[in-house]
């Protein structure tokens, strides 16, 4: 499979058009559109979560686009999905067809 990038593009409001201005690399995205969240909830680890087609999740840091974290066998299909909550440091992931799962992520220092 091809390695994906995600490519963030920003408009201006004086209507110059959008501009592509960071590339976040390394998911798997050749065959659908993978989609992302802005996970911002924890000012101290303020990231970009996308889906992969290998079933993995990325976590890569907003600013730096380095990769923070890949969770491997969250999904045994496509993650085409992920939302990320407002305020908390929560998000959600999707499964495609043969897999049809939810899943819910939270760092583990916010277990209690």
């Amino acid at each position: 499979p091809g390695v994906g990038s995600l490519n963030i593009g920003l408009s201006s409001s004086q209507g110059r058009g959008g501009q592509c201005t960071k590339t976040y690399e390394g998911h798997v995205n050749s065959k659908y559109c993978i989609f992302s969240a802005f996970s911002v909830a924890n000012p101290q680890r303020q990231s970009i979560v996308t889906g992969s087609e290998d079933g993995s999740i990325h976590i890569y840091d907003l600013q730096t686009r380095n990769v923070r974290q890949i969770l491997k066998n969250g999904h045994s299909d496509a993650c085409l999905a992920v939302a990320a909550h407002d305020e908390k440091e929560i998000f959600a992931s999707g499964g495609m067809s043969n897999d049809r799962t939810v899943r819910f992520w939270m760092p583990k220092d916010q277990l209690s």
